[in-house]
């Protein structure tokens, strides 16, 4: 059935979307979980980054893993381990019991995103990959959306606990999806028929992992912004619920800016300039946002800004990894940016403690972007290089 990849797509998305869903608990929380549990800000951050934690051990087992059981079985494995997460959170009655919650969700979180690309790609290759992808990409945000509005409502009527068992109730249902997805009949793909040396040169391991790192500050800036983008809107004055929609809003504008911005982006095929003006202009809005000036309007601003940002930075790899490395080298990719995802929250929550002031986590997230500046300029050197010595001989025998 030509549209049956479509339908598979829609079930992948709401996978996908359930644990950006889920992961935005925490947040959605913050002001109650923080009295109920007894947590400061720094703790608060370690639960938030818990939820991305396991992606630092677990995305390169997962892989082999799916391989031996297959795609669906892993994923209902991993919505499964998510269903635990938000029912044992829900009823955690300090610390230690949320960690463990949360850990358990991000290893299936996990587990769905390296899922859900894989199977992505079986259906869509050779066909409208780029455009089945650039919607993949949208879920994430879309889940941490949908989850601002709905979670504070179902905070104030029902209590933090329900917020967590939303959660599981989102991954729940996608499991039924899921379960009703018939078996994959792709073929293995030609890629995978080819053997990886089994490590990287120096030349390609460098800047695979400066683009994961730029890629890392992206995303984390994004998590800090609508995590504590509520903050800062109720500290100047806006009802929780209005505080909450505003960042939904701003998260509205960044996924209609993701397929729209990816699409300039090719058609102008200049990703490093991309990056760097966008970074720069997301970074000034933060900024401006972080001390109060027009925050509606600014938060709209900043999500505009951040939209071209990923299909630009997630091409940089592919610059410098050959077919045979992109296995390992994305492996390397997204080690760097699940590190990263772990320890910021934690960081920025430190830095909220000290200065206590909402703003604190978000210049931190002013500062992340504007980093990513000098970051993809290294980039460019470091891959200049190795294309460099890798075309000679090529460039040889086309001149002769």
């Amino acid at each position: 059935m030509p549209h049956r990849r479509w339908i598979v797509l829609v079930v992948l998305f709401a996978a996908r979307a359930a644990t950006g869903f889920q992961f935005q608990s925490v947040g959605s929380s913050t002001h109650v979980l923080m009295a109920d549990l007894a947590l400061d800000y720094a703790t608060l951050g370690l639960l938030l980054g818990a939820y991305l934690l396991p992606g630092v051990v677990v995305a390169l087992p997962a892989g082999l893993i799916g391989q031996r059981v297959g795609e669906k079985s892993l994923g209902m494995i991993g919505l499964m381990l998510m269903v635990v997460s938000g029912v044992l959170l829900g009823h955690a009655d300090g610390l230690a019991t949320g960690l463990v919650a949360r850990i358990i969700g991000g290893i299936g979180a996990t587990i769905v995103g390296l899922v859900a690309t894989k199977m992505t790609t079986d259906c869509f290759d050779g066909r409208e990959i780029v455009l089945a992808m650039s919607l993949l990409q949208m879920s994430w945000p879309f889940g941490a959306m949908v989850a601002l509005p709905v979670q504070s409502w179902l905070l104030q009527i029902s209590g933090w606990p329900a917020v967590m068992h939303s959660g599981a109730l989102g991954a729940l249902a996608v499991l039924v999806a899921f379960i009703l997805l018939p078996r994959s009949a792709t073929q293995p793909q030609a890629a995978e028929m080819t053997r990886s040396r089994g490590r990287l040169a120096p030349a390609v391991l460098l800047p695979v992992i400066v683009a994961g790192v730029i890629w890392g500050a992206m995303n984390l800036a994004c998590v800090l912004f609508f995590s504590y983008a509520p903050l800062l809107l109720q500290s100047v004055g806006f009802a929780p619920t209005m505080a909450a929609s505003l960042t939904s809003l701003a998260i509205w504008f960044t996924i209609v800016a993701i397929p729209t911005g990816g699409y300039l982006v090719h058609r102008s095929g200049k990703p490093v300039a991309a990056i760097v003006g966008c970074g720069l202009v997301a970074a000034f809005a933060l900024t401006l946002f972080a001390v109060g000036i027009y925050p509606a309007i600014i938060g709209l601003v900043f999500g505009i800004a951040i939209g071209p940002l990923s299909g630009a930075i997630l091409s940089l790899p592919a610059r410098v990894l050959a077919p045979q490395d992109r296995s390992l080298g994305f492996g390397v990719f997204y080690t760097c940016f699940y590190i990263l995802m772990a320890v910021g929250p934690s960081a920025a929550g430190r830095l909220q403690d000290a200065w206590n002031t909402p703003s604190a986590a978000l210049f931190c997230g002013a500062g992340l972007l504007l980093a990513m500046v000098p970051f993809v300029l290294v980039f460019v050197s470091l891959a200049a290089r190795q294309e460099a010595a890798a075309k000679p001989a090529p460039e040889l025998r086309a001149a002769l």
